[in-house]
């Protein structure tokens, strides 16, 4: 290391401290003595084949077989201060200067206040919360949005490399392993793609350039959003083959699950291709759904690609009822029309509150559901773990005390479901789902996922009418609270 109050470039610098050192360098707290400004100092220094000579200054290297990779690595430091001082951006470290000296180079940037993420979990011991990680995450995406519309992608994102001042401000910092694309989408350099274990995904792992893009870095981010939720090291690619690779605190919402699971997608064209895309994803209402598999592709986080008029609402459904007789059917069904007409007579649906007016002028048609129910028995505040996470369950279950008939689940990270199960899985009409942000949908489901009916947002009471398509708004309507569409 460089001894304190050590001078550089003439006296312009003087080191106050050691801040970290890495396999490729050094970095140091300095001041600027002519403007009296703390500044941060990176320092190129390679591990196992840079050396100190007796003046505790000068660095040299001693095997002559590693002076070519000493020099080729230096000239790689220099672009990557040269990068910086082209970027502009409030959460990417600035450069302000570069120089040789002491047989090596240096460049001065910006001295960010704070700690890195990676230092801060482990000071802590404790996850960050969600409402923290989004803060830094609003950040992130402006820095990245920036460096990739400049053709550049940093390939090392990880906690280590974000830093977050006293007053909260994240930068992003060490593009040592960055890669810039030429005009043309050649790589402007040869050199091999270094990456940390765990947060770099196939393409990169493989070292294969060509297959790089935006898509790489949101990988590593969605693998930093999980370290910095969970203080978990993320899983691998195989790891992710099995069940439960990801383990949450019941504090994360399902859409943040989401989001994570969906940048950390193993095949790159199935992850979000762009920071925007993931903007987008984060304003729009969140509908739960699976991920896309090798079968089945969704469109996560976009809007609706068709604005159909509304369909339908949910018509009666018929029950096939076995009988050796035409007459005793129509006796059957003679005697259940009376007992709904009285039911009908004598319930009001709406509380005795005027019933809202019908969207698109159809008429409402209030679905009913027969089924048999057998001798069950009821549970009360039973755990079970679903397609949507672990709940607890009061209602009726069968021979395997697996939900089955009209029960409520409570998730346990505040997610509520009412309605119809069948042998453990969410199925049919009249059901009720209701998110922890108050959002809520009524309808029918099918195969576990939104199927048909209205999901509103409680933000500003705009609401979707309609079909849904794996679980997403499909051929339907949106419309703003007072009922106009949108």
């Amino acid at each position: 290391m460089l001894p304190e109050k050590s001078l550089l470039q003439g006296g312009k610098y003087r080191v106050d401290r050691r801040i970290a050192s890495g396999g490729f360098g050094n970095t140091y707290e300095v001041t600027n003595v002519e403007f009296e400004e703390r500044m941060a100092l990176k320092e190129f220094f390679i591990k196992g084949v840079s050396q100190r000579d007796t003046d505790n200054t000068t660095v040299s290297v001693s095997n002559t077989l590693n002076k070519g990779q000493f020099e080729a690595q230096k000239e790689k430091f220099k672009k990557e201060a040269r990068r910086l001082r082209k970027m502009h951006n409030a959460h990417i470290v600035q450069v302000h200067d570069l120089f040789e000296e002491n047989g090596t180079a240096y460049y001065a940037m910006d001295f960010v206040d704070g700690e890195s993420l990676s230092s801060r979990l482990k000071r802590t011991g404790k996850p960050l919360t969600e409402q923290e990680v989004m803060a830094i995450l609003s950040q992130v995406l402006d820095a990245l949005e920036d460096v990739h519309g400049q053709g550049i992608w940093h390939l090392d994102l990880k906690p280590g490399n974000i830093m977050v001042d006293r007053q909260g401000n994240a930068k992003l910092i060490d593009f040592g392993a960055s890669k810039q694309m030429s005009a043309t989408g050649m790589e402007t350099t040869t050199t091999s793609m270094c990456y940390t274990k765990g947060y770099a995904p196939t393409e990169q792992v493989d070292q294969k350039m060509e297959l790089i893009g935006p898509w790489t870095d949101l990988y590593a981010l969605g693998a930093t959003l999980y370290n910095l939720l969970s203080t978990k090291t993320p899983p691998t690619i195989s790891e992710m083959q099995e069940k439960d690779a990801f383990v949450y605190p019941s504090t994360v919402s399902a859409k943040m699950r989401h989001l994570i699971q969906w940048m950390m997608m193993p095949q790159r064209h199935k992850r979000p291709q762009s920071v925007s895309e993931v903007r987008t994803f984060l304003a729009k209402p969140f509908v739960e759904t699976l991920l896309p598999d090798d079968e089945e592709e969704t469109q996560l986080g976009k809007a609706p690609a068709s604005k159909a008029s509304i369909p339908e609402p949910v018509k009666e459904e018929s029950v096939t009822e076995p009988s050796t007789s035409k007459g005793k059917k129509w006796i059957k069904r003679g005697v259940a029309a009376l007992v709904l007409l009285g039911i009908l007579l004598v319930w009001d649906p709406f509380g005795g509150k005027e019933p809202e007016k019908p969207l698109n002028n159809t008429k409402i048609v209030k679905a009913v559901q027969q089924t048999e129910t057998p001798k069950v028995k009821q549970v009360t505040e039973r755990y079970f773990n679903s397609a949507l996470g672990v709940c607890s369950y009061t209602g009726p279950v069968d021979e395997k005390d697996l939900p089955h008939g009209t029960g409520k689940a409570t998730f346990t990270d505040g997610r509520l479901y009412r309605g119809p199960f069948v042998h453990g899985k969410m199925e049919g009409n009249n059901a009720y789902f209701r998110y922890d942000n108050g959002d809520t949908f009524e309808g029918s489901f099918r195969n576990e996922r939104f199927y048909e009916g209205r999901y509103t947002m409680k933000s500003d009471g705009s609401y979707f009418v309609g079909k849904f398509s794996n679980g997403q708004p499909s051929t339907g309507q949106w419309y703003d609270k007072n009922g106009k569409k949108i």
